[in-house]
Formats: C-alpha cells, structure tokens, sequence
C-alpha cells in the first residue's frame, strides 16, 4: 500500500510542477501580446504626429514662399 501512495505522491508532484511551467509560459505570452499591443499604439501615435508635424512643415513652406513671392514682385514694381 505504502508504495501506491508513493507512487501517487510523486505524480502528483510531477503534475504539480507541470502546471507551474506552463502558467509561466501562458504569462509570458500575455506580457509578449500586451508589448505588441504597447508598441502597436506607440507607433500609431508616432506616426500621426510625424503626419501632422509634416503637415504644418508645408504649410509654413508655402506661406514662406508666398511671401518671397510677394516680396519679389513689390521689388520689381519699385525698380
């Protein structure tokens, strides 16, 4: 009888010892889905404010080109 229950007792470790490996597994795959989600959000924003920091680089350019255009035809009117 003593060696059943020793057999059934070192099962149950090893069963035991099992579960623990695979949560870990199972959390580390969380972290790794939370992380691309985080990046995924990171690299949206990022590029939305690249869009819009673009956006008014050009604009700033053309009305700087439209003053200097501007400019150049009042020089020319007053030669």
């Amino acid at each position: 009888m003593k060696k059943f229950l020793a057999v059934f007792a070192l099962a149950g470790t090893l069963v035991a010892c099992n579960n623990a490996s695979d949560s870990a597994a199972d959390a580390k795959d969380s972290l790794d889905s939370v992380a691309s989600e985080r990046k995924e959000v990171i690299d949206s924003s990022a590029e939305a404010r690249k869009d819009v920091i673009d956006s008014t680089t050009e604009q700033k350019k053309e009305a700087v080109d439209k003053v200097d255009s501007l400019n150049r035809v009042d020089t020319v009117k007053t030669n």
